[in-house]
């Protein structure tokens, strides 16, 4: 770490740049995430939010700007190094769960640790008690394709969880759930920063799951601003406490 760099448990972007074809898509962004912290990236179809969400994993190259992930500048790593660092403390939700049916939860939710080189039984361990910890029970042997929608996206969550990282990152997580579902999940994942202290970003077309966030950023144009917090929407436990 070089002198003007300091610890930073989280996400943050300087100057973020991004164009491909000669087609700008994302211009001069800037935000932070701090550990413990969540932010909701909203924004019409079309405007950017994933491009931003795969720059932010590692998987596409800014252009221009930094990306560091607690201090660690992305942008200046090689592409081996930079995978390794997405392993070790990115964790990812998509909106269609991205798991592999014939395998079951416990399989799918521990296949990111084993790649990345943690000890089988110690992946097996863990992935044991988080798909617990979220309502799963990691014992019946049953293919993931067999869950319903929200027991997937909890499988999904778990996945992401499973490498302790430092960031998870959520793309449109709720968006093929029903209400219900989707309002557990969202309660799911928004509990994430102080659960497990990791920066959780989340890309929503959702107004009520954005509302849950600690801030709201709205992306027009390429370009990122913070939007004006509205009332937090009530979770499910809040509700059933009435």
């Amino acid at each position: 770490m070089g002198p003007s760099e300091t610890a930073f448990g989280g996400i943050e972007t300087s100057d973020l740049h991004y164009e491909v074809a000669n087609r700008v898509l994302l211009r001069a962004v800037e935000f932070k995430v701090e550990a413990g912290r969540s932010v909701a990236v909203t924004g019409p179809s079309g405007c950017g939010k994933s491009t931003l969400l795969s720059l932010l994993a590692g998987l596409l190259r800014p252009t221009r700007g930094t990306i560091r992930i607690a201090g660690q500048d992305m942008t200046a790593i090689a592409a081996g190094r930079r995978a390794a660092l997405r392993l070790r403390s990115i964790g990812m939700v998509y909106q269609f769960g991205e798991l592999l049916p014939e395998l079951s939860p416990l399989e799918n939710t521990v296949l990111p640790a084993v790649l990345a080189g943690l000890p089988k039984q110690e992946a097996y361990t863990r992935g044991t008690e988080l798909l617990g910890s979220l309502g799963i029970d990691a014992t019946v042997a049953t293919d993931t394709g067999s869950l319903s929608g929200g027991e997937r996206q909890r499988v999904a969550v778990a996945r992401a969880l499973i490498g302790s990282p430092q960031v998870v990152l959520a793309d449109e997580p709720t968006g093929a759930l029903d209400g219900k579902a989707s309002t557990t999940v969202a309660d799911l994942l928004f509990s994430l920063p102080s659960r497990y202290g990791c920066a959780l970003v989340v890309v929503t077309h959702n107004p009520a799951v954005a509302a849950r966030a600690d801030q709201i950023m709205v992306m027009s144009d390429g370009r990122l601003r913070p939007a004006e917090q509205p009332d937090r929407a009530p979770s499910a436990s809040s509700e059933s406490a009435r």
